[in-house]
Order: C-alpha cells, then sequence, then structure tokens
C-alpha cells in the first residue's frame, strides 16, 4: 500500500511553510502594540509628572497670588515713611526729553520734585508707573515727576514703555547721569524726592508703591514756600 503524503498543516507552520511569512515573536514583557516597555514606562512617568505639577499649580496657585498681594499692601499701608529733616542739594543736570525739549533739574525750585531711575527690563519699575501717573495728576502744579532710565537703547527702548502706561510726565535717557551724579548702580528702581528748595529729602531703592509716596508727598507739598 502506498503512503499518503503528509497534510498540509491548516495553521501555515507546517514543513513546507515559507519561513518569511512567520509571524514575529515579540520579547518578553513587551506591549501588544509594538512598542518597548522601556520607553512606555518613561513616557507614563513623564505625562504623571506633568499631571501632578497640573494638579499642584491649580492647588496653590491662589496661595502665591495672596502672599504676593499681602506683601505689597504691606508695603502701600506702612505708617512710617521717614522724611528727612534736610538733605544735601540734588546734582543738577540738563538732558534732552524724549519730546526733545530740554529738562533742567534746577529749573524746578519751587516745586516738589520726584525722580525716578529705572529701566525698561525692571519688573518693579513696570508695577509702580501707574501710581506714579496718578499721582502726578492728582499732586500737578506742585509736584514734577521725571524719569531717567538707564536702557541701553536709551528713547528707543524708553518709548514703548510711556505709550504702555501713558506717561504724563517728562521722560530722559542716560547711563552716564544717572551714574555720575546718582551713583553707579544697576540697581532700579531708585527713587529720589525733592522738596521745593532742590534738597533730596527721601529716597528709596526698590519698588515704592502710591500709597507710601504720597505720604511723603503730602508732607513736602505742606511745607512752607521758605526754606525751615
Amino acid at each position: 500500500m502506498t503512503p499518503s503524503a503528509p497534510s498540509p498543516s491548516p495553521t501555515g507552520n507546517g514543513p513546507d511553510s515559507d519561513p518569511d511569512t512567520r509571524p514575529e515573536e515579540q520579547p518578553a514583557g513587551s506591549p501588544p502594540d509594538g512598542t518597548p516597555a522601556g520607553a512606555r514606562s518613561v513616557g507614563a512617568a513623564m505625562q504623571e509628572g506633568l499631571a501632578r505639577t497640573g494638579r499642584f499649580l491649580r492647588r496653590y496657585w491662589f496661595w502665591g497670588v495672596l502672599v504676593l498681594a499681602g506683601a505689597l499692601l504691606w508695603q502701600d499701608l506702612q505708617p512710617e515713611v521717614t522724611v528727612e529733616e534736610t538733605g544735601p542739594v540734588a546734582p543738577d543736570f540738563a538732558l534732552e526729553q524724549m519730546n526733545g525739549e530740554t529738562f533742567r533739574l534746577s529749573d524746578h525750585r519751587g516745586e516738589v520734585v520726584v525722580l525716578n531711575i529705572w529701566a525698561t527690563w525692571c519688573d518693579p519699575c513696570h508695577t509702580e508707573a501707574p501710581g506714579f501717573v496718578e499721582l502726578q495728576n492728582e499732586f500737578a502744579g506742585e509736584v514734577t515727576f521725571v524719569g531717567l532710565s538707564i536702557d541701553d537703547g536709551g528713547f528707543a527702548a524708553v518709548r514703548p514703555f510711556a505709550r504702555k502706561y501713558d506717561l504724563n510726565y517728562p521722560q530722559l535717557a542716560s547711563q552716564t547721569v544717572a551714574w555720575q551724579k546718582y551713583g553707579r548702580s544697576q540697581a532700579v528702581p531708585r527713587t529720589f524726592v525733592l522738596d521745593r528748595q532742590g534738597r533730596i529729602r527721601y529716597r528709596h531703592t526698590g519698588l515704592l508703591l502710591k500709597g507710601r509716596l504720597k505720604m511723603v508727598l503730602d508732607e513736602l507739598t505742606s511745607e512752607p514756600t521758605a526754606s525751615r
């Protein structure tokens, strides 16, 4: 009796099947989509980290804002403001304003002057600018604000800042005057308040908010015009 030929394997894995068509075996521990297990675990860890960061920010952002607001309010409402009984006469200077006119400090004797040395890259300078605008309006005719920028770009840097905050007082730009006459320092803002005789009666380095500065201006504008 003639032996019969072996039947083809129904799964295609018999001796005559094409080895190139056999399904590739997955390494142990690999996910079914073929992504390496290590890559999948790193991606999952990153996603979990981002999710935790998002939950933290959503939970605690309010406290950060509250602390910042409290610090600003504390400075603004401090009752103690020390205005010196007298002080040195502020160094005089004459500089071109942004509008092309000349500003000479000594021309403003008889007025209280607020000289603010600042820069566009200074965050506190942005914070205090709106308060300066309001105080200039409130004390119009008695107080003159003047900004002295130490920006490398000069008026090209100052103009966008002045437009953004609608500055209503003279703007100057000179690192030389700021550093040679009022101290070589990159610390800004620095604010000097001069009495009607041109003497520096109050100075402040750092953020100076409206409420605190108003107390200084109230005191100096209430003094008699004649030197005491």
